[in-house]
């Protein structure tokens, strides 16, 4: 009986050990989902701005304008700048825009690198990349 005393400690460590690391990753998990979330929201915000901040998608786009590494339609550029600078935690995002075949259809796709809890511990150190897309429409009358 002797040889067997002290035996449960490393055992309850490891379970310690293994909770922590469960815990940590749920954190991690749901940082990421709630920033992926915002991102979603920001992108869908910024899509709204440009079709009500002069964005006339009912004249429609110079068709592939917004295929360009940024925005081709200057208007688009103002707008879609303007709703992203109400947030200055947002000033990373990377937007870039393209338009349908007919140009009647305004597709935003919104990018962002952000570090998450723990990301370090899961080897996301730099952070962990987000994609959202948001779509508007001119209204068919």
């Amino acid at each position: 009986m002797r040889d067997d005393r002290g035996s449960t400690v490393p055992l309850i460590l490891g379970f310690f050990l293994l909770a922590l690391l469960i815990t940590a990753g749920a954190v991690a998990l749901g940082d990421a989902y709630v920033q992926q979330r915002g991102l979603q929201s920001v992108c869908d915000g910024a899509a709204a701005a440009a079709a009500a901040g002069g964005v006339d998608l009912e004249r429609g786009l110079t068709p592939g304008a917004g295929d360009a590494a940024r925005f081709a339609d200057v208007t688009l550029e103002r707008a879609v700048g303007a709703y992203l600078a109400r947030d200055p935690e947002r000033v990373d995002v990377a937007v870039t825009a393209r338009t349908s075949a007919d140009a009647r259809t305004l597709t935003l796709r919104c990018a962002e690198t952000r570090k998450i809890a723990f990301g370090a511990m899961f080897g996301k150190a730099g952070g962990v990349r987000h994609v959202a897309e948001s779509t508007v429409r001119a209204p068919v009358f």
